[in-house]
């Protein structure tokens, strides 16, 4: 995109002419603020660990900002010039930091009360460069992501360079964009990382902090030097970038549990102040709480997953790289996303790590939208949702809750940032059941309505038995009028056919209309989805027997029919 990039080579310019480069160093008394979060006026759920989704969002941003903001960015996005550099064991890496100074890295003590330790600077420098070459060895030699591109001379050679200073403000670390090697509707750059000092007083502190935030950062300049980035998206779609570097900490660090901080922002706190669920490529927080997702499929479908998206980013934007990975293992990327967020119910005490997230017990319960209670004849809900979203409704019974997990598959609404949100219903009855409903347990129906149905998804559960509330599957609706649903829905329980043949035959047993039709799976449960638009022609009102052979099995009916 030409015009980020003018943009950002402008910006340079004018700092240029504030301060020269060179006199960037430790010994000044003041330095360029690193905070660009706090100097462009980053919304708070939006800032995080990492100073890179700052970055991005400065530069996706830079036409709003004054020119002294501007400058500002361009200072904080400058190399620094330290006291001393020396190459990881690899060679893959420069290692640049004082050894005097407010920069200067050191060890901490441990306990409650952790101290910086006098001149350890070269032990914290030693630490740095063995994990950094470890996240290469992971990252690239293992998982097989494409190694970072060269920077020439940049820093003093053509390695990674790696800066060691006192960020503040709650900063891991960063990785900064700095010789654009592509251009276009993507865009490649060389990146430089930045780190941490000492990671004193953070929720990972010391030798932890440093050892995710080598493996992180180091994504990121795989991301933006090998895979690239799309500046016509929203912010970059940096909330990708953040989640994938977040998973691949957990990759190389499974013994640390950083990410257990910003899991909250998405089971908890990911609402508008409607308590409408943000779309899930939505800007609002930083992205590192939607790891999840990597974790989910990384589990489902092992982790060469993640790396399949990233290739596909090479081609297209994320969303639709990650649509396209998923035909070639027998889904789809609503599916999977549906099925994402009903195990994000199996959290806290309603884990299982057999069948969901490996460390579901130690994440926080996820909130719900809305909660409301059985009157003993009815209960409704009504609400609304972004494209590309879940909510989660909670409808307090007498002796139980039902929960009902609603989710937004529109990915193509999710693309358009102007996308507003659509209106659903939902009602739970004992004895006025409006099709199309699913029947659920202690005898009640739950009905379901929303613009475009083939968008939603929707499954429930109890609370007391953790478990899918639907009742053994029926046909749904029944009865069905033509004029006013949009389908009729079999369910063909343990079929194993991808196919099946749907016959009608009316009350003297003569066939009136046969089709086949694609075996859909959703949450466990198989179905047939019979278009009304198909029956229209072939039949009258009336009763009608139906029948559905899915290769050697016979599922059979009797169903109203309303034309």
């Amino acid at each position: 995109m030409k015009r980020t990039v003018k943009i950002f080579a402008s910006v340079l310019l004018i700092a240029a002419a504030v301060v020269p480069l060179a006199a960037q160093n430790a010994s000044q008394s003041v330095k360029p603020s690193r905070n660009i979060a706090a100097i462009v006026g980053m919304p708070q759920d939006e800032a995080g660990k990492c100073g890179t989704a700052a970055m991005l969002y400065a530069l996706s941003h830079m036409n709003q900002l004054s020119a002294s903001q501007r400058a500002q960015v361009a200072l904080a996005m400058q190399r620094s010039e330290k006291q001393k550099n020396r190459l990881s064991p690899s060679r893959k890496f420069r290692i640049h930091y004082d050894t005097s100074g407010s920069d200067t890295p050191a060890l901490i003590t441990s306990g409650s009360n952790p101290q910086r330790l006098p001149n350890t600077y070269e032990q914290f420098v030693d630490s740095a460069a063995l994990f950094l070459d470890n996240a290469w060895k992971l990252e690239v030699d293992t998982l097989g992501y494409t190694a970072p591109p060269q920077d020439g001379s940049a820093g003093g050679g053509p390695e990674i360079d790696v800066y060691i200073e006192n960020i503040g403000s709650g900063y891991y670390g960063f990785t900064t964009q700095d010789s654009i090697l592509e251009d276009g509707l993507r865009q490649r750059w060389t990146s430089f990382i930045t780190i941490h000092n000492d990671f004193l007083g953070f929720y990972s502190p010391g030798m932890l902090g440093l050892r995710v935030t080598t493996a992180h950062e180091f994504h990121h300049t795989i991301q933006i030097g090998s895979y690239g980035i799309w500046p016509a998206q929203p912010e970059f779609d940096r909330w990708f970038l953040e989640l994938t570097s977040v998973w691949m900490e957990h990759n190389a660090y499974p013994q640390i549990k950083d990410y257990y901080q910003y899991l909250p922002d998405y089971l908890q706190r990911f609402k508008d102040g409607f308590n409408h669920s943000y779309s899930f490529n939505s800007s609002h927080f930083g992205g590192y709480e939607r790891c999840l997702w990597a974790l989910y499929l990384e589990k489902r479908f092992g982790k060469n997953l993640m790396k399949e998206i990233w290739e596909g980013i090479r081609t297209v934007p994320v969303l639709n790289s990650t649509a396209g990975v998923f035909p070639a293992h027998g889904t789809t990327f609503e599916t999977e996303y549906a099925l994402f967020n009903s195990w994000n119910f199996f959290t806290a005490d309603r884990a299982d790590p057999l069948r969901y997230y490996d460390e579901g017990r130690n994440y926080p319960r996820m909130y719900p939208n809305v909660t409301t209670s059985f009157s003993g004849l009815t209960a409704a809900v009504n609400s609304a949702a972004y494209p590309l979203s879940f909510q989660s409704y909670q409808i307090v019974l007498t002796s139980d809750t039902l929960n009902a997990m609603i989710t937004n598959t529109n990915v193509n609404g999710a693309l358009n940032p102007a996308s507003g949100t659509s209106s659903l219903h939902l009602s739970l009855s004992a004895t006025d059941l409006q099709p199309p409903y699913q029947k659920v347990a202690r005898g009640l129906g739950m009905t379901f309505t929303a613009d475009t149905m083939s968008l939603w998804r929707a499954i429930y559960f109890l609370s007391s038995t953790k478990a899918n509330a639907n009742v053994a599957p029926d046909v749904s609706p029944n009865p069905i009028n033509l004029s006013r649903d949009q389908k009729l829905v079999l369910p063909v329980q343990g079929a194993t056919a991808s196919t099946a043949e749907v016959f009608l035959l009316n009350a003297s047993l003569e066939l009136i209309y046969s089709k086949q039709y694609q075996v859909r799976q959703a949450f466990g449960n198989s179905y047939l989805d019979v278009p009304a638009g198909d029956l229209k022609a072939a039949v009258a009102t009336g009763v009608y027997f139906v029948f559905a052979r899915c290769g050697d099995q016979e599922f059979k009916w009797k169903v109203a029919i309303i034309k």
